[in-house]
């Protein structure tokens, strides 16, 4: 009779299932004699909002999210004052002032804080998703 395993492997605990055996080919390719055929893939989904900014304090208006594919910003009123973290926007030194009625596209899926340069002032918001199959 075979002892009982008291301490199983942590493969066992975490029940996985063997890799299959995936052998790369190696391609070369010399050179491209024709056109390419590039497809941009449809947004999935968008989302809308609209967040009143102020010049006391900044605001988040979109968290990290890696599944945006990108985002439009827009103050309706005011100069605002754009930063990618929240310790960035700690100083208005650093953050970078954008001007007012001209949007903002932002391509990374980073999270975006405002702040207004003076006053109170609108920021439009449009969240693009990519889409997931």
């Amino acid at each position: 009779m075979s002892e009982p395993v008291l301490e199983p492997d942590v493969p066992e605990i975490l029940q996985e299932e063997p890799a299959p055996d995936l052998t790369a080919i190696p391609v070369r390719v010399e050179a491209v004699e024709s056109q390419v055929r590039v497809q941009v893939l449809p947004d999935k989904g968008g989302s809308t909002l609209t967040k009143s900014a102020t010049a006391t304090r900044a605001v988040r208006v979109l968290v990290a999210d890696p599944r945006r594919k990108s985002a439009v910003l827009m103050s309706m009123d005011q100069n605002i004052l754009v930063a990618f973290s929240e310790a960035a926007c700690q100083a208005d030194s650093s953050m970078a002032v954008w001007p007012k009625l001209v949007p903002l596209e932002v391509p990374a899926t980073v999270e975006v804080w405002v702040k207004s340069a003076t006053g109170t002032t609108a920021v439009g918001v449009l969240g693009y998703r990519w889409a997931e199959g």
